[in-house]
């Protein structure tokens, strides 16, 4: 029997998997990416790539470990099928299910009962795997079909909000009147909006409400000029049945997953107790944080404009012992994005959004727009200033709604280093 060259190619791949264990088990899920990334067409090149990770070790660039986008899936093809397998063998998949799909089993509300709820066991082990809980998959593009996938996915807002929708719509109606923000995005003007956690869904409602107000001002599009940062735990939770990133999110923005390395969507490598797979996740989302980064720079310089909407940390505030609110301070990450972003020129809104229910009105405030930050460090003032902002803006519905108790409760930022 003669074996051509992908064959060939793959049992000098298992071959040293068998004899080098040790040196070669984390290297092999990060080239099985590699391999299924080349396209499914042109065999020669899978195997040469596959000769080419070999020789190379572990000296591969990020650009040469595989598309941004994610491999193809298989489509039955031998080579494919026993990479993949390799790849679900040998990679972080199955781990990062088990730590993700735990943690969103623990999702609750800190003011509120939580509207979530974990994804299925089924949904998890169905092939072909979710797009919301696809690892190799970091930049998910907007996915309606028609204005009606959008209008359902907004329509968890009156579902959600009732008769207070109306006016949380009015309040982004009446910022984005004063800053001419759609007519400057027109223009390419790019922003971010950046705002507190206090709940899990807060971020969602800021895409929801911003949208609403561009379909009043006659910009019915805004998914594709649109994106939201999010970790990666969002996919394994659910709303009334629908995926939070497949069902509902992708319906009105573009979305780019993060790995949070703090908080509570932060992966919990303590909860690994190999050690190989142990570095494998910390070098598989070290790999997967530097693309969004890169995917998140496009975003900002490009000359079409866009809006980012991202939270300030990976996890929620939270009420400390005297039952204040703690906001959690701003992730390296994220100071790190702010720092660039002004340097490219985008254009930084700090928001508070104190999103009530059915039964309580919402507090929505934007602060004063950020052209410049010194330093990364200096992000920490925008979250010290929505702090503010919320404190002011709770002070004053106090008044107005003296049976909230929620709005006599002070907020502070937490403790950093400085």
């Amino acid at each position: 029997m003669t074996l051509d060259a992908p064959a060939v190619a793959f049992m000098q791949f298992c071959g040293e998997a068998a004899h080098h264990p040790d040196e070669t088990f984390a290297r092999l899920a990060d080239s099985c990416c590699v391999i299924a990334g080349q396209g499914r067409e042109n065999r020669v090149r899978q195997s040469a790539c596959i000769g080419h990770c070999l020789e190379r070790g572990s000296g591969m660039t990020v650009e040469e470990e595989g598309p941004f986008y994610g491999p193809p899936r298989p489509d039955g093809g031998l080579l494919h099928a026993a990479a993949g397998q390799l790849h679900e063998m040998f990679g972080v998949h199955r781990q990062l299910d088990q730590v993700l799909y735990e943690s969103a089993k623990r999702v609750g509300g800190v003011e509120f009962e939580s509207i979530f709820n974990p994804i299925s066991p089924e949904a998890i082990a169905a092939t072909p795997r979710m797009d919301a809980i696809n690892h190799d998959q970091g930049f998910l593009r907007s996915s309606p079909m028609s204005a009606a996938d959008t209008e359902a996915a907004l329509g968890l807002l009156e579902i959600l909000h009732g008769d207070f929708a109306a006016p949380n719509i009015e309040a982004f109606v009446e910022f984005t009147d004063r800053e001419k923000l759609f007519a400057r995005l027109s223009d390419g003007q790019s922003f971010i909006f950046v705002g507190s956690h206090l709940e899990f869904q807060d971020v969602g409602f800021n895409l929801g409400y911003l949208t609403r107000a561009a379909q009043q001002k006659g910009f019915d599009r805004l998914d594709t000029r649109t994106t939201l940062m999010i970790g990666r735990l969002l996919g394994y939770l659910e709303v009334m049945g629908l995926n939070v990133i497949d069902d509902i999110l992708r319906k009105a923005a573009n979305v780019l997953k993060t790995f949070p390395v703090s908080g509570g969507e932060a992966v919990n490598e303590g909860d690994i107790t190999d050690e190989n797979l142990n570095r494998r996740v910390k070098t598989f989302r070290k790999r997967q944080n530097a693309r969004t980064r890169r995917e998140f720079m496009n975003l900002m310089t490009s000359n079409h404009g866009h809006i980012v909407i991202e939270a300030g940390s990976g996890s929620r505030d939270a009420k400390d012992a005297n039952g204040y609110v703690v906001m959690e301070p701003f992730a390296t990450g994220t100071r790190e994005d702010l720092y660039l972003a002004a340097r490219a020129g985008a254009a930084i809104y700090p928001i508070f959004g104190d999103y009530g229910d059915r039964e309580e009105p919402s507090i929505i405030e934007f602060g004063p727009e950020i052209r410049r930050l010194d330093s990364p460090k200096h992000a920490h003032a925008i979250g010290e200033m929505i702090a503010s902002i919320g404190n002011r803006a709770r002070g004053a519905a106090s008044h107005q709604h003296p049976d909230i108790p929620r709005f006599r409760i002070p907020i502070r930022y937490g403790s950093y280093e400085t």
